[in-house]
C-alpha cells in the first residue's frame, strides 16, 4: 500500500472518530462507541506503520493540520 494513501487513511479514520465523539455521548451509546474506538485505533495503528518509513515530523504535521483542518469543516457543515 502507497505510504500516502496509508496516511490519509490514518487522518480518515481519526476524523471519523473525533466527529463520532458528541454522537457517543460520553461512551454511553454503543454503536457511536464501538466505531470511535475502532477508528482511533485504526488511526494510531497506522501511524506507527507509517513512522518507519517516513520522517515523525511529515506524518504528525500532516495527521494534526489535516485533521484539524477536516474536523472543523465537516463541523460547519
Amino acid at each position: 500500500m502507497n505510504i500516502y494513501i496509508m496516511l490519509f487513511a490514518a487522518i480518515a479514520f481519526e476524523v471519523l472518530g473525533t466527529m463520532l465523539l458528541p454522537a457517543s455521548q460520553n461512551f454511553s451509546k454503543l454503536l457511536p462507541t464501538t466505531i470511535l474506538l475502532i477508528s482511533y485505533g485504526s488511526s494510531f495503528y497506522l501511524l506507527a506503520l507509517l513512522s518507519q518509513k517516513l520522517p515523525l515530523a511529515i506524518i504528525y504535521a500532516s495527521w494534526a493540520g489535516l485533521g484539524v483542518f477536516s474536523v472543523a469543516l465537516l463541523s460547519a457543515i
